[in-house]
């Protein structure tokens, strides 16, 4: 059996762990007796057939810990709970319910979403509660047997490889732990101990810990694997361990959840509605508040340093022709380049399938997920300013020829923008067009027949409305994560690695923390590090030269400063939901908001879709969405409170006032 993870993920090896028995969704209540181990065989290896030895295809649950092989498959099932964020009509639909894009489908989960329709009892979709908690209890459990493995029959197992896969279950049980946290807040902690099947009621009513005991056990199980020191820091050379858990890792996900831990939205001082959450023993479950918040702001600094200093190094690419760095080529291909410089963590097997079916249709596809024309205004122009900010910025009318900027792709050089393109699309930054498509842009991957296309969004268009339903209600399309060799009409979706965790994020963290430490003291720092980012993306950075643009000049401009980067630099990549709700604004009479209850409800816009050629390009509305404070924290499923009597829902869900 081939050792690594990449290739038991790519095998996709289904170990189910779970009878039809009652379970509370935190704990099994009975242990299965047997273990239903399915194989789905997606590429050939140099494994024998698992099943030999056994025809009815069962194995008991001692019997998972004999071998070394079957010790394997079980961590790998482990590794399936990570999510997927760029399925966005599932496991990603987080970017579908921001103001980042919409799902064409209104019999889509996501599309009632946006229109208000959950509820407590409303169903289990996105119940990842439950499916985390499934997760968590594979790992421990894993972390508690994984030692019975007998390592004196020659199996390849060792004592360090032991310590190895532990240190891996611990860090998904982490991660595990980290999702629940974004999603719900705080979180139930089961600890290394599985309980018992036979356990009562009264000893499987758990409550929920507090914000800063979430926080701490999460980074407290990280710190624990990196003084182990039983990873390896960096993603190793061999290609046959891509897609393990590293050190680095480890760094990267102490970084983002201690960020989120610093977010106003955790602070009681600031966010009054969670002030008085508290659990059934009065417990308040919000304790952050302003007394320790620099020192926060701080942890976060630190751990996204360390990642920084692991020497990870931004994505850059040459043209073909040209030999020089291309800011649009460096940043599309970063997403479809596996295991490059500045991915420091990535799921092997991304799942882009739907990404390229979700193609326009000049290339056969479904043209079904619209970004939406706030996502397109927040991009700058190509001087690096925002469009209300850049005189030269044209709104209406069309260009009157191809752009100077272009850049070489299987070896056809393209524009970034042609002859006849409204002008609202011409004179953009690099990053937009590799993450939109827009009306009479060339489409990145060539048509069935070889040829690129260009895709038209209006009424009548090659990918726009007509009278069946797979096309953008928005106007535009989705590029980034999209592979330039990808052909749809041929049935070829190449696969590739889906970005977990990559530099760029890590230097956003790195300056929205110092900002919050201190603005006049880590200004050149901050400067340092977001000019990085610009500077990839081939726009001016901030500075005092002649052609830098000027310094924000104070904290609240930095910080908004930061804020717009990140979400031009990560958009599409599952960020935007949750930073829209760990920051916070006021509103007209100076409450207290999250962006998320300011940005994500109200209408929505993109252009008039439903119009010809003519009347296509304005801005028009095409979703009224639902956003209410309860919304900050999804509710945890009605079920899952009937069956642990000490578990509180979520604030606002059981009817009380917001």
């Amino acid at each position: 059996m081939v050792r690594n993870i990449q290739t038991s993920v790519h095998i996709a090896w289904v170990l189910t762990f779970y009878s039809n028995c009652k379970i509370n969704n935190i704990i099994m209540k009975k242990i299965v007796k047997y273990i239903i181990v399915i194989v789905a065989m997606i590429s050939v290896t140099s494994c024998e057939d698992y099943l030999d030895t056994r025809p009815d295809n069962m194995l008991t649950v001692d019997e998972i810990f004999k071998t070394k092989r079957t010790t394997e498959f079980y961590l790998a099932n482990i590794y399936k709970y990570l999510r997927c964020e760029v399925n966005y009509g599932n496991s990603g639909a987080f970017t579908a319910m921001s103001d980042e894009l919409d799902v064409t489908y209104a019999d889509y989960w996501v599309s009632n979403f946006n229109m208000g329709a959950m509820t407590q009892a409303s169903g289990d979709y996105m119940n990842n509660w439950r499916t985390m908690y499934r997760g968590i209890r594979s790992a421990t459990y894993f972390m508690n047997n994984v030692d019975n493995v007998p390592i004196e029959d020659g199996n390849g197992m060792t004592e360090k490889l032991k310590k190895q896969y532990k240190s891996e279950a611990r860090f998904l049980r982490a991660m595990f732990y980290f999702y629940i946290f974004r999603q719900y807040g705080p979180v139930i902690i089961i600890g290394d101990n599985v309980i018992a099947p036979d356990a009562t009621i009264e000893e499987t009513a758990l409550s929920r810990a507090t914000v800063s005991e979430t926080v701490n056990f999460i980074v407290n199980d990280l710190n624990a694997i990196l003084q182990s020191r039983t990873l390896p820091e960096l993603i190793p050379d061999q290609t046959e361990e891509y897609g393990r858990i590293t050190e680095a890792a480890c760094r990267a996900l102490k970084a983002r959840v201690l960020l989120y831990a610093a977010s106003d939205f955790y602070n009681t001082d600031i966010n009054t509605p969670y002030k008085t959450f508290k659990d059934k023993t009065g417990k308040m479950l919000f304790d952050y508040t302003n007394e320790a918040k620099t020192e926060r702001w701080q942890r976060a600094v630190d751990a996204n340093l360390d990642v920084i200093n692991l020497g990870y190094t931004l994505y850059e690419e040459k043209d073909a022709i040209s030999g020089k760095i291309n800011p649009y080529l460096s940043f599309k291909n970063m997403f479809t380049t596996d295991w490059n410089s500045e991915m420091i963590f990535g799921r092997p097997a991304g799942g882009f399938w739907e990404i390229e079916m979700h193609s326009p249709r000049t290339v056969n596809a479904w043209s079904g997920w619209g970004p939406t024309q706030e996502l397109v205004d927040i991009f700058y122009t190509k001087n690096g300013l925002p469009i209300d900010k850049d005189p030269l910025y044209k709104e209406t009318g069309f260009s009157g020829a191809n752009s100077a900027e272009s850049y070489t792709s299987n070896n056809r050089t393209f524009n970034y923008t042609e002859t006849g393109t409204f002008n609202m699309y011409v004179d953009r930054e690099p990053r937009f067009y590799a993450t939109i498509s827009f009306d009479n842009s060339r489409w990145l991957a060539p048509a069935k027949d070889g040829t690129y296309i260009r895709t038209r969004y209006f009424n009548g268009g090659n990918s726009g409305a007509y009278s069946g339903r797979n096309y953008s209600k928005t106007g535009y399309g989705i590029r980034k994560h999209n592979n330039p060799n990808a052909n749809v009409g041929s049935n070829i979706t190449p696969e590739h690695v889906e970005m977990v965790f990559r530099l760029g994020e890590i230097y956003l963290n790195y300056v929205e923390a110092l900002n919050e430490v201190s603005y006049a003291n880590n200004l050149p720092e901050i400067l340092t590090y977001l000019n990085k980012i610009r500077s990839r993306a081939g726009v001016n950075v901030y500075g005092y030269g002649v052609e830098e643009l000027p310094v924000p000049a104070n904290q609240d401009d930095m910080r908004e400063a930061i804020y717009r980067e990140r979400r031009i630099e990560l958009a599409l990549e599952g960020h935007r939901y949750f930073d829209a709700i760990r920051w916070m604004t006021k509103d007209a009479s100076g409450k207290p908001v999250t962006h998320a209850e300011r940005d994500f409800g109200g209408l929505l816009h993109g252009m008039a879709v439903t119009e010809n050629e003519t009347n296509f390009f304005k801005r028009t509305g095409f979703e009224t969405r639902v956003w209410s404070k309860k919304y900050n924290l999804f509710p945890i499923y009605i079920n899952e409170i009937y069956t642990d009597q000490n578990l509180v829902q979520n604030p606002f869900w059981d009817g009380s006032e917001e």
